[in-house]
């Protein structure tokens, strides 16, 4: 909220300096200008690296913007100026992939999605979307009143009692925990898009968000206390558990897609469609694995 309240949203920052830097940009210098921009209007910690990854990917998978080329920075893989990328060279997803300036373009400046690229996202998965919160307005100065004069009393006036002071509620641990939670529902719902239409790029999809909402998770979680860490390590388990099953599902997505009948198509589909519902029992809540089995 007070992000929103006194500086731009990820999305919004992000086509405004898309459009300053000439249309194209790579993440790194886009998230150093954010933090520049949050550092202007008081805010000490408004977005982390992780988060800033997951909006450029909501960016790119919505098609805001497309990835263009990439440049070798002055340090790859360790090495001082020791390799040179190639002119065919295609953006990877692998976390162990060589790192270079990733730059993407910006597609249409005008799209208004750009404001909330989350609930776009969700939109676009068929989600219901919260209307946004309105930002304050500023309350106008109240003009300045002449005190009347008050005639001296014999006797001192009691001092009135001061207001109780209501102070806010204060969120409980599940309501801190629940939007990790709902983008875990947003990565099950990615495995059954990739169960109707099998794809190497679903499936780094899944991967990549599992990867991105356990490093969040991880950060959250050295801030957190009590009740509230206890969630969030539960959590970072499944994750972790989610993505040791990874290999499963990829090797099982490529067995489908090499299969070359319909009957090797069918066959191949059984152990893909196992390979997805052993990542959503290892991903989901007790609480949702208890309800799903049969009484």
């Amino acid at each position: 909220m007070p992000v929103r309240a006194r500086a731009k949203p990820p999305g919004e920052f992000m086509r405004d300096h898309l459009v300053a830097a000439g249309g194209m940009d790579y993440p790194q210098s886009m998230f150093k200008a954010y933090k520049i921009h949050l550092k202007a209007e008081g805010l000490e910690d408004g977005c982390s690296r992780a988060s800033w990854s997951r909006y450029i990917w909501l960016a790119n998978r919505i098609g805001l913007i497309e990835f263009d080329h990439a440049e070798v920075s002055e340090r790859w893989g360790a090495i001082v100026n020791g390799v040179t990328v190639p002119s065919a060279y295609v953006r990877e997803s692998r976390p162990q992939a060589p790192s270079p300036r990733h730059y993407y373009r910006i597609l249409d400046q005008n799209d208004p999605r750009w404001i909330r690229l989350e609930a776009s996202y969700r939109e676009v998965l068929g989600f219901e979307v919260p209307p946004p919160a309105p930002r304050p307005t500023p309350k106008p100065p109240e003009a300045a009143k002449r005190k009347p004069r008050v005639a001296k009393a014999p006797t001192p006036k009691p001092k009135p009692k001061p207001k109780p002071v209501v102070k806010p509620k204060r969120q409980t641990a599940e309501e801190k925990v629940n939007p990790y939670e709902e983008r875990v529902g947003l990565i099950v719902a990615t495995l059954s898009e990739l169960e109707a239409s099998p794809s190497l790029e679903l499936g780094a999809e899944v991967e990549n968000s599992t990867l991105g909402l356990a490093e969040d998770v991880v950060e959250a979680a050295t801030k957190a206390r009590g009740k509230e860490r206890t969630l969030l390590s539960n959590l970072n388990s499944r994750l972790m558990e989610t993505l040791e099953e990874m290999p499963l599902l990829r090797s099982s997505v490529q067995r489908y897609l090499a299969s070359k009948t319909d009957a090797e198509r069918e066959r191949n589909m059984a152990p893909l469609r196992a390979a997805i519902r052993v990542l959503i029992e290892s991903i989901t809540t007790l609480q949702e694995k208890s309800s799903k089995a049969p009484s």
